[in-house]
């Protein structure tokens, strides 16, 4: 095939390929190829997401892949690199009729084929401005194999268009409708690339030259010279070894041979620079077009792919999806799924380790934590949101058949007799609270609903309030294990058990409190096992564990002095086991709970003075 270098190109075609010289460009150059297939191929490697009932996702799916769907995307987007491109939905029926997706039917869509610009034209432009299908045609047509043409109605097709091109009276409605191609963009500068690699090639035949000296050379004939230079290159073939006649005297300088080396020095940093001219025409990095990092750089690529990929992904939301929408009416009715409330998105473009994802498993499941401690969710939402989410992310395979088999009160962590007694006080104050909740207004699934609105509504401004701050802690099981084993007939229920950080009764700013700089990455207080600890009776009547902890003891102290108040004379860090020790249990012989305290993040709530009210334990 015949080679046009790039300036004859450039002054031969004043703005257009033809067919031919298109595919004479694409099909010559490797380098084109790539530059053509590589956006094509990532716009559609990891495809697309359907968020649906996974029933339906499976009929979705198994709809695009009998159509083969993915692939002819794929090709599409080829053929709008080259110059455009353009779907045929192809069902039963009159293809010149308009279609509408309510008429197609389960299974309806017989193929989808793909065509280039160039096998099909547009008929009757609209070229009236005011019109909404203005620069589009009143119908399409595809030359059939005896030659007459076929009429498709617009409905049935789904162009993959270049970048638009600036209006002109020399352009024809073709052309302002298909918009320019990567191809011509590219052109110049892949052409000089593969220039410069075909002359390094011819280059690397003259690494090594043999200069021959043969004095006398014109008193030789054609024969002797060809016997002579044969002889001289038979020796060094066979023998590795070069015949030559030795200089015979002052007035015999005899033969010479030089070696002649290239010096390469420079030519790879050349032949860089055209590549890099082409990824920097082309919006495709280096790294991704060549397969390794530019010569002389140390960056390992990270950066270029992350740049990359968000080209790629902005080339998916500007052109791939509207065609994918224009199409998914009429797969979704013929896939048997009807499309309300069904979407999808395109997958991520990068393919996460299996540590990649256990870290990112951990770090939301972390969040959801820090989520259900601030309590500003209903147990329910929240519970439907994070098993969507695990099924989603596909974090637990399986997860999702298991759950259907569990009745939806026990499968979202509720009762029956949870729901509609939200707003009866004796059922509040039956289910009761933690005298230290401050707002909570006690454990049941309405008082914590009214919690929610109330923190709500008190954190929407920094007028100052009393104020109560609170830990949970976050492994309860264990010291409700303890008094269980030590006589205690019933406990604070798990959800209920904290450490109070600040009881404040005067008014204060909460956004003056600040953060504790003493807790972990995850907003956490650790208490190790051991220390200092006793079981004994504070108030009237509620049996804590004290403990020691410095972290807490300042952080209260913070608090007081950014004007917190605290109503008793020293702060002693607790957490409350119980109001109602058994008889016989003996609190002073008692020996403490000695494990692990693990306390969550800071809660922030209005003060409530009747907590006494909310008191129940289990």
């Amino acid at each position: 095939m015949q080679r046009f270098g790039p300036l004859m190109h450039g002054m031969m075609l004043p703005g257009f390929f033809t067919h031919q010289l298109a595919l004479a460009a694409y099909m010559q150059s490797g380098m084109m190829k790539k530059v053509i297939a590589i956006p094509a191929e990532d716009r559609v490697r990891e495809w697309r997401d359907w968020q649906a009932d996974s029933d339906k996702i499976t009929l979705i799916e198994a709809e695009e892949k009998r159509l083969e769907l993915q692939a002819k995307t794929q090709e599409a987007e080829n053929l709008r690199g080259v110059g455009g491109g353009a779907f045929i939905i192809v069902t039963a029926g009159n293809h010149s009729d308009e279609l509408k997706p309510e008429q197609i039917s389960n299974g309806g869509i017989v193929a989808i084929n793909v065509v280039s610009r160039w096998q099909i034209r547009g008929k009757d432009w609209d070229r009236e401005l005011a019109s909404p299908r203005y620069g589009l045609p009143a119908m399409w047509e595809v030359d059939n194999e005896n030659g007459s043409p076929s009429q498709i109605h617009p409905s049935r097709v789904v162009p993959f268009r270049g970048a638009r091109l600036p209006a002109g009276a020399t352009l024809s409605d073709e052309d302002k409708f298909w918009g320019d191609s990567r191809l011509m963009r590219v052109y110049t500068e892949v052409s000089r690339s593969d220039e410069t690699q075909a002359w390094f090639a011819a280059l690397v035949k003259k690494a090594k030259l043999l200069r021959f000296g043969v004095p006398g050379l014109e008193t030789y004939d054609q024969d002797q010279l060809n016997k002579r230079v044969a002889l001289i290159a038979q020796g060094e073939n066979s023998l590795n070894a070069t015949l030559f006649r030795a200089s015979g005297g002052t007035d015999d300088p005899g033969e010479t041979i030089t070696d002649y080396q290239v010096n390469w020095q420079g030519i790879p940093a050349m032949m860089d620079a055209f590549d890099q001219r082409v990824a920097a025409v082309s919006d495709i990095p280096f790294t991704r077009l060549t397969g390794r990092s530019p010569s002389g750089m140390n960056a390992t690529g990270q950066h270029d792919n992350d740049n990359w990929n968000k080209m790629v992904v902005s080339g998916q939301k500007l052109e791939t999806r509207p065609c994918l929408e224009q199409l998914d009416p009429f797969l979704l009715r013929s896939a048997g799924v009807d499309p309300t409330g069904i979407w999808w998105e395109f997958a991520p473009l990068d393919v996460p380790t299996e540590k990649e994802v256990a870290e990112t498993f951990k770090l939301v499941m972390e969040a959801v934590g820090a989520l259900i401690d601030t309590g500003m969710v209903p147990r329910e939402a929240l519970a439907q949101a994070v098993q969507n989410l695990i099924e989603e992310r596909g974090y637990m395979p399986g997860l999702a058949e298991a759950l259907k088999k569990i009745p939806e009160a026990e499968r979202f962590g509720l009762s029956p007799e949870d729901d509609g007694g939200d707003d009866d006080p004796s059922a509040i104050q039956a289910r009761g609270g933690d005298p230290d909740l401050a707002g909570s207004g006690g454990s049941g699934t309405g008082a914590a609903r009214r919690a929610v609105n109330d923190a709500a509504t008190w954190l929407s401004d920094a007028t100052p309030r009393p104020l109560y701050v609170k830990r949970k802690l976050l492994n309860p099981a264990d010291l409700i294990a303890w008094a269980k084993d030590n006589g205690f007939a019933t406990t604070l229920p798990a959800s209920d058990m904290h450490v109070t950080v600040l009881y404040s009764r005067n008014p204060v700013d909460p956004m003056k409190m600040g953060r504790d700089w003493r807790e972990d990455e995850k907003g956490q207080i650790i208490v190790r096992p051991g220390g200092p600890r006793v079981i004994e009776k504070l108030g009237e009547n509620a049996v804590v564990l004290r403990f020691a902890c410095p972290d807490l003891d300042w952080r209260h102290k913070d608090m007081i002095e950014a004007g917190g108040s605290h109503d008793w004379p020293e702060y002693q860090p607790h957490v409350t086991i119980s109001y109602t020790a058994s008889e016989g249990v003996d609190l002073d012989a008692l020996k403490p709970f000695n494990g692990v305290l693990r306390f969550g993040p800071e809660i922030f709530e209005a003060l409530d003075l009747d907590w006494k009210s909310k008191i129940a334990e289990a």
